[in-house]
């Protein structure tokens, strides 16, 4: 009997196994599906993120190959005159921007002040830039001399006024 009721224990036993590896399985399942769902939902929007995009360029450079089809030979070079114009404006705008951002993260760097904060510092004149990272290092030693005043809050140490040891020279030394 004792052997018939340890063989009912071990298939339960198997049983509840099964169940859970087939629980387990057909969790990791739908979660597979579940993350299938959102990447492909993800992919689908990027894809006709893209496409809208590339329509939209598509019809305006149609537009303005139409448009340059239309001038003459000197409005043509004009316009081309005018739009590599633009361009080397916004790279130079570019250029000027990444410098004055790297002049203050060595400034920065030379106050011993966070580097990360040279994006909002930095400004096309040196003299500008200059007084932003003054007032910034004012503020932002004042932050922390407030957040060290509030870390270092706390009762002050008792000390007994009355002299226990007025014969240790020792103790009145210390002022106890």
């Amino acid at each position: 009997m004792y052997e018939k009721t340890k063989q009912e224990t071990k298939n339960q036993k198997e049983k509840q196994t099964n169940k859970t590896e087939t629980v387990e399985k057909s969790e990791g399942e739908s979660l597979k599906e579940t993350i299938a769902k959102y990447v492909a939902k993800a992919v689908a929007e990027a894809k006709a993120s893209w496409e809208k995009d590339f329509e939209t360029r598509i019809v305006s450079e149609r537009e303005d190959a139409a448009r340059l089809a239309t001038m003459s030979s000197e409005e043509r070079a004009r316009e081309e005159m005018e739009r590599k114009q633009k361009d080397f404006e916004s790279e130079r705008q570019q250029y000027v921007s990444e410098k004055s951002e790297f002049e203050a993260a060595k400034e920065l760097a030379a106050q011993n002040l966070p580097v990360n904060f040279a994006k909002m510092v930095a400004d096309g004149d040196k003299e500008v830039m200059m007084e932003n990272i003054a007032s910034f290092k004012k503020e932002y030693m004042k932050a922390i001399e407030e957040g060290l005043s509030n870390r270092l809050k706390g009762t002050l140490p008792r000390v007994s006024k009355e002299r226990e040891h007025a014969g240790d020279p020792f103790l009145n030394g210390l002022g106890m």
